[in-house]
């Protein structure tokens, strides 16, 4: 039941069309008996703005499910608007825990005894709620008179409301609204409310541009309109969750500290007004995960968790806390299960892409990633990361379509990184070096380009800029190394580091602390074996790349490293590689 589904035919008969979601309940009669024959859902199906608190929670619906979405479609007439508003989670947010505004608030020449039948076809309480369409039907003809008062006033209103309810039917419909329409539209709409309502329609707004938070411009806007909301009302506790959430996100592309530290400060301020919001200790939890605090997050997530045990952010959250504490078989079923739950929402979809490539399942990245750009074709984020998957699959060309597609929609540090990268394994070093710089030019502190950077240089036998870039690296490194200190990955780049400064005592402990928690990790044995060379330790480095080579790291991948070239020429490393040449021929 929603309004597209309503029409009046020419003889003024009310029609209600379009059954495709509905069910039968056969045998029943009489309206006591029809609603207690409740029918189970198979999933979550129906328009989300017209969706009862039951159909979102994956509950059993029956009669009142429909009295909801008629109470619905009567608040919109006669407000002129939808008793929900925004999309996505803010709306789903909104329907499972927050009141519409009253009806006469919106529209003083509604009578009392309609907004109280609308008020109780919106009742929470199944219990509370009509029963029945009698019963409605009884109260209503008891408000006739002032039906036919508002159809009338109903008609000299509707240019402003609905302008706004098509605009934003069409932003849930994925059409795209010119900036100049949007921004007059949106000037018009908070005109006509108060001073205290206007906050929250831009924290609706908003939560819209957070939706596509790959968009770097829909992120700044989104954060912008959380600061006013918050600057203008400042105990609106949904509005400092939500600029935690895009500090958040702002954080993830861009890598600096400060994002994730303000995420966290936002949060908290949140947890102070409201401490009855699910999506603040999601937040918080994804903050903790990814300072390695892996039990407060888990905590973080179940109290989620217990306040909306169906919340797909929360579940994507808890996801991400399992794989980081290696529990990575229940990871992948709880990042599924948020799949399912919501299909279209390509942030699932993107980030179980990303625990496969952790995995080093590249083809089950590939795969979810590809998902993604079916829902968002335009998304320069997924293209960049596709690339990325792609060429670990060996698939170049792909590769670099994707990326250069990536960058043509929007200029990217992780497209030119990844491009960069893609150049590096090609051999083309100035390219991939151009690339580099370019990524480093939007993002200087992700430690990885600067490691890039300065390895293409080596090849270029530029060691003062090698060297300048590998000391770039170190600066972002040692406080990330302090920081997630069982992280083997950081351990041994820092350990690769010092041996390069000939930092031996630095460089050892490191070293053995990542072999420690990686013993199987190829590309931490390679990397070892490297620092080991550069520390003139030829015997170690020698055992530590036959225990990479034995666990699938190639000869291809080893000829690529500039640091790795005396090691390669040794004979008794000829003699290892000998039982390896199917996977590459050794340089001459």
């Amino acid at each position: 039941m929603k309004p597209a589904n309503v029409r009046v035919t020419p003889e003024a008969r009310l029609k209600i069309l379009d059954f495709g979601l509905a069910m039968f309940l056969r045998g029943e009669t009489s309206p006591t008996a029809v609603t207690e024959s409740v029918a189970e859902t198979r999933g979550i199906s129906g328009t989300l703005p017209y969706m009862a608190p039951e159909q979102l929670l994956g509950d059993k619906v029956d009669v009142r499910t429909d009295i909801w979405a008629m109470g619905c479609v009567l608040y919109e007439m006669a407000a002129g608007r939808r008793p929900f508003l925004g999309s996505g989670p803010a709306l789903t947010e909104a329907i499972l825990h927050h009141a519409p505004p009253q009806v006469s608030k919106l529209n003083p020449r509604i009578g009392a005894q309609l907004c109280a039948v609308i008020e109780k076809c919106l009742h929470r309480d199944l219990r509370k709620r009509y029963q029945s369409a009698e019963q409605i039907a009884l109260d209503l003809r008891r408000t006739s008179g002032k039906l036919t008062d508002m159809r009338a006033r109903w008609t000299r209103r509707i240019a402003a409301p609905f302008i706004t309810l098509a605009v934003a039917a069409a932003v849930l419909a994925g059409v795209r609204v010119g900036t100049s329409f949007r921004k007059a539209l949106f000037s018009k709409q908070t005109s006509q409310v108060t001073a205290k309502t206007a906050p929250h329609e831009s924290y609706l707004t908003g939560m819209e541009y957070l939706n596509r938070w790959d968009k770097t411009a829909n992120l700044d806007s989104a954060i912008r309109l959380f600061e006013q909301v918050v600057s203008a009302d400042e105990s609106f506790a949904l509005g400092h969750s939500a600029l935690g959430q895009a500090h958040w996100a702002k954080y993830r592309l861009d890598r600096d500290p400060k994002w994730m530290e303000q995420a966290e400060q936002d949060c908290r301020r949140a947890a102070e007004l409201h401490r009855q919001l699910p999506a603040v200790y999601v937040t918080l939890a994804l903050v903790h995960n990814g300072k390695g605090k892996f039990d407060l997050a888990l905590q973080e997530v179940q109290q989620a968790l217990q306040l909306e045990p169906r919340n797909v952010d929360a579940l994507l959250a808890e996801a991400a806390v399992l794989s980081s504490m290696g529990q990575t078989a229940k990871a992948e079923i709880t990042y599924k299960t948020a799949t399912v739950l919501r299909p279209q929402d390509w942030s699932g979809h993107y980030e179980l892409g990303v625990f496969y490539y952790r995995q080093r399942r590249y083809a089950d990245a590939a795969g979810e990633f590809e998902r993604v750009l079916e829902i968002t074709p335009d998304n320069a984020l997924a293209h960049a990361t596709l690339g990325g998957m792609l060429q670990l699959l060996g698939k170049d060309a792909a590769a670099e379509t994707h990326l250069k597609r990536s960058l043509d929609l929007q200029p990217s540090y992780i497209a030119y990184t990844n491009l960069g990268a893609l150049y590096y394994r090609e051999r083309r070093w100035e390219e991939s070096v151009a690339m580099t710089r370019q990524a480093l030019a939007l993002n200087s502190n992700d430690w990885s380009a600067w490691l890039n950077l300065g390895l293409g240089y080596e090849w270029l036998n530029n060691e003062a800029a090698a060297r300048d870039a590998f000391d770039k690296e170190l600066e972002r490194l040692e406080p990330l190394a302090k920081r997630d200190g069982d992280d083997a990955e950081i351990q041994v780049e820092l350990g690769l580091l010092y041996s390069r400064h000939k930092i031996r005592a630095k460089a050892v402990p490191s070293i053995e602390a990542a072999l420690a928690r990686a013993p199987e990790d190829p590309s931490v044995l390679a990397s070892a074996a490297e620092a080991y060379e550069n520390l003139g330790d030829r015997s170690r480095a020698l055992d530590l790349v036959k225990k990479a080579l034995a666990r699938g790291w190639t000869l291809a991948q080893l000829e690529n490293d500039p640091g790795q070239r005396r090691l390669i020429l040794d004979s008794r490393f000829r003699e290892i590689a000998q039982q390896y040449t199917n996977h590459s021929k050794l340089s001459q």
